[in-house]
Parts: C-alpha cells; structure tokens; sequence
C-alpha cells in the first residue's frame, strides 16, 4: 500500500477553484472498496474529507477530485470494508488487568498458546501475578484440546503465580497461585471457578492477589486495549454494563479529551434485583435521558439483564415466575414511554417466548416497535419467535460466543426471515475479541479447531452486513455508520486478503494492514 501527495495534473489544475476547494483529504484507489451499501456494491476508489466519505466510486472519477494537498494511498488491489461494529462487548472488564493478560484468544494451536504464556510471563519481574480473564475455550487447539495441566503452567511460569479463568465456569492455575489461596497443587490445576476467579466484586481469592493497577498503567491499559480492538478492524461497540471496578471513569475521562479510536455506546448503569430495585430503576429510567452519544462516546441504552432475576441459561425450560416478569416489565414499560432501546439476554426460546408475550401486549398500549429492541444471544430461537420478534420491529443480535458451546444458531432461518440481525462476540471473558472469528464462524459453519460449528450459515455478504450496516441501524447509526458511502463516517479497514474471495475456512485469518475512523488512521501495520 503505496502513500503519496497528488501531485496537480493539467486536467486537474484546470478544475474550478470551488472544486479544488472541497478537494479531499485523503483518496484511497486501485482497490476492491465492499461498499456494504444495500446492493452491497464494489467500486475502486474512495474520497475523505474531513470525519466522512465525499465520494465513491472507479478510480478515474475519484482521482479527479484531488489537489496538490490530497494524500493519495495505493491500495495495491487490497480490499477495504466497513468499519466493524461490535454489538455486545464487555469493554470495561478487559481494562483494569490488560497489562498483566496474556491474551489466547483466537489461538487454535496448544503450543502457540503455551508461548504465547511463556512470552507474558518473561515481561514481569518472578512473584508478579499473571491472569487471563477468559477469551478462551479447551476446544480451540485443533494440535491438542484441552485444559492447561499443572506440569504445563508450573513449566511456563515457574516463578510466577499464573492463572486462566475459562469463562465463568472454571480457573487453571499453576503452584504459586494454588499454595497462595491454599489449595493444594497435588488436586491438579484445574478448579471451580467460584469464589477463585468470579466477576462480580469481591472477585475472588485468586483475582485479590493481584496487585492494584495504578492510574498511569489504568491509561495505558485503556490505550493498549483499544489499539489491539483497531488492529482486528473493530472501530464501534456496545460495551454492556459498567465497571464495578472504577475503571469506567478513565473512559469517561479519555472521552472529555477528545474523540476515541473506537466509537462506543455504553447503557445506564441501575442494578434491579426485587420489586424495589425494579421500582427505583423505573424511576431512574423516566428521569434520564435516552441515547446521549455524541458521535464519539455516550449512553444508547438498557441492557443486557433489564432485571437481573431474569438471567436466561440455554437450560432454561418453561415459562419464568410470574414475580420475575412483572418486576421485568415494569423497568420495560418505562423504557418504552421514555423513548429507549433495549439490549435483553435471552438464551432459551422458552425466555424469548415470554417476553414477547408480555412485549406484544406492552407494544398495544405503548408502541414499541420504532425503538428497535433487541434479543441478544437467540441460542435456540425458532421460526414461530423470529416472526413475531420482527413484526414487533425486534432485532436479534448473534455471537461469536456460540461457537465455543457447541450452539447452532439458526442463521439462514434468521436471514431468510427479514428480521434486522447483528453480530458480535460477548467479549472479553467468554468470548474472543476478533470480528474476523466470528464471521469466520458465520460464513464456514466451523469452530477454529475446524470442528462443525453450525447447521446453517450465512452468505459473506449477509455476514458482513450483520456486523456493519445492520449494527449501524441497531444503534440508530444507519446514516452515519456501517457502509462506505458519501455523507457516512470515513470508518474503513484495508484488509490483507480478500473478504469475498478467500477460502471460507480461511476468514477466520483475515487481519487488517490498516483501520481509520472519522478519517483518522488509528491502526497501520507499517508503523
């Protein structure tokens, strides 16, 4: 990818000074540019000007509009799409500890993921505590699944307690960390993850371990992590609940600053646990406003547990306590009469079911159907439920996350319905960070061990829409954001092989050689 300033042709120089004037900034042409517009149409070059797009298009009619100052990048036939958008992502739990993580998130290979181990622990002095707080499964190392063993942790780190949390489920650890909560090395690494490694305060014996992060590393946390977000394409998301820990007001700071390199949607923070919480958090709903972001940063919504004794498992069965979801619809029918979205875990089609019963009669009395709630997860959502979630005006949003499980997500039943679908991960602890996994996942129906993931798949242009332009119009976006078109936002990712033309199997590998958002480059691999 070649960067030059145009230089004034003589055709060019012959352009009224009104033209020259609203010459852009930068052009990027000889390209494969996947607009993801609706006829999901490819064009050779684009124009920026400012934060946005000014024009799409062949490279002959693009490259005319530039000036002597324009920054003209050869794309070298390298494809280039949307920025991606991340509609369920837990942002703030990944920063408090990012310098201390060694990440194994889409890792596929056993001895990889032992050296990317041993690497992290060479960083820190012998005593430092070392985690990885998810991002992981056993079943990912196609060379050899499974668990860490002890002798395999004690040989990465020998001088360093270490621990991998593997979702919430269950902890790894080597002898330092064991003898330090006392547990005994000989029951093996492997425990119960509860009261160890949880994510809820106090977070456990072996999380109080670890030193507390001073304010210059919380910084510098925040700025790895986002750079590493960018590095994978991701230039939005919706980042679910606040963090228990205080690290939400060094976000909150960093956004005062000036614009952030991803764009990110957080939701109201109000914890409902009984009729009273449920009581004061519809009362905090009818006094706030709904979807304050600024273009940058800001609140969109509620989500993901509106109620928390509403917390679906794909195990559920039968329809839930009557208590539960008449607390639940109290803090709904303030969402609805105050104009906000809603984000719902919902895992089980039994869960689906009993909120569209109860949201059906609330859409009656109280239209719902213009502010684009959505049901997030949909393990096993049926034909029957996606209609009806669609004639509500619903929206589903599907993730990554369901690949590690073992959970076939009705993709082509979802598509084939009409219904607006989303992806993402649920990132950071049960799931990877990268987008590309999960469209990998989407498009090849593969886990990346290459096992069978899914029944039914999606085509890559329905895969790209979903974590684009159908994310975009989720978050009420759908001008400003999801496809490359004159008047969006200049958020665009150059990638290092072709989306469209790549082995399906092979998506999963796609990596960025370069990410912009609002026109600025926030990621080159160059550099």
């Amino acid at each position: 990818m070649k960067t030059l300033l145009k230089t004034c042709l003589p055709l060019l120089c012959l352009l009224p000074h009104v033209l020259q004037a609203q010459a852009p900034d930068t052009i990027f042409y000889n390209g494969k540019i996947l607009t993801v517009d609706t006829a999901f149409s490819i064009q050779e070059a684009i124009a920026i000007k400012g934060e946005r797009i000014s024009a799409v298009g062949d490279d002959s009619t693009i490259s005319r509009m530039a000036d002597n100052e324009t920054v003209m990048i050869d794309l070298e036939g390298a494809t280039v799409i949307p920025g991606l958008i991340d509609n369920h992502f837990h942002f703030l739990r990944a920063v408090q500890r990012w310098h201390r993580q060694p990440r194994l998130d889409g890792v596929n290979s056993r001895a990889e993921a032992l050296r990317i181990l041993a690497e992290k622990v060479a960083e820190f002095e012998p005593g430092e505590w070392l985690l990885t707080q998810g991002g992981w499964y056993p079943e990912q190392f196609a060379d050899q699944p499974g668990g860490f063993t002890l002798e395999e942790l004690n040989q990465v780190a020998p001088e360093n307690p270490l621990f991998l949390q593997e979702r919430y489920n269950l902890v790894y650890a080597n002898t330092l960390a064991l003898e330090a909560v006392g547990l005994n090395p000989e029951d093996g690494a492997r425990h119960p993850a509860q009261g160890l490694a949880t994510f809820q305060p106090p977070y456990g014996l072996l999380v109080q371990q670890v030193a507390p992060t001073s304010e210059a590393q919380l910084e510098k946390n925040l700025t790895d992590f986002m750079h590493t977000l960018n590095s994978h394409g991701l230039t939005a998301l919706y980042s679910l609940g606040r963090g228990p820990e205080g690290e939400d007001y060094v976000l909150e700071r960093r956004a005062e600053r000036g614009s952030l390199p991803l764009r990110i949607w957080h939701t109201l923070t109000y914890e409902a646990n009984d009729a009273v919480g449920a009581d004061a958090g519809a009362a905090l709903i009818r006094s706030s406003t709904p979807n304050t972001f600024d273009g940058s940063y800001g609140r969109f919504g509620l989500g993901e547990h509106i109620y928390l004794p509403f917390f679906d498992f794909p195990s559920q069965q039968g329809p839930w306590p009557e208590e539960i979801m008449t607390n639940l619809m109290k803090i709904a029918a303030a969402a609805a009469e105050g104009g906000w979205h809603i984000h719902e875990h919902t895992m089980s089609n039994w869960s689906v079911q009993d909120l569209l019963n109860r949201f059906e009669v609330l859409d009656n009395a109280n239209p719902i159907r213009h502010l684009r709630w959505t049901l997030a997860h949909v393990y096993d959502i049926n034909l029957d439920s996606i209609g009806r979630a669609r004639d509500l005006g619903m929206t589903l949003a599907v993730h990554g996350v369901a690949m590690n499980g073992g959970v076939r997500i009705p993709f082509r039943d979802i598509a084939d319905s009409g219904i607006v679908f989303g992806l993402g991960t649920d990132s950071t602890v049960v799931s990877h960070y990268q987008p590309f996994i999960t469209l990998g996942w989407a498009v090849s129906g593969m886990d990346i061990a290459g096992n069978k993931a899914l029944d039914q798949t999606l085509t890559r242009e329905e895969a790209l829409a979903a974590h684009t332009r159908n994310n975009a119009w989720m978050f009420f976006q759908e001008d400003n954001l999801g496809s490359l078109e004159a008047g969006k936002y200049a958020d665009l990712v150059v990638l290092d092989k072709d989306y469209m033309t790549v082995p399906a199997e092979e998506i999963f590998w796609i990596r960025p050689t370069l990410t912009m958002v609002g026109g600025r480059i926030v990621y080159n691999r160059e550099n």
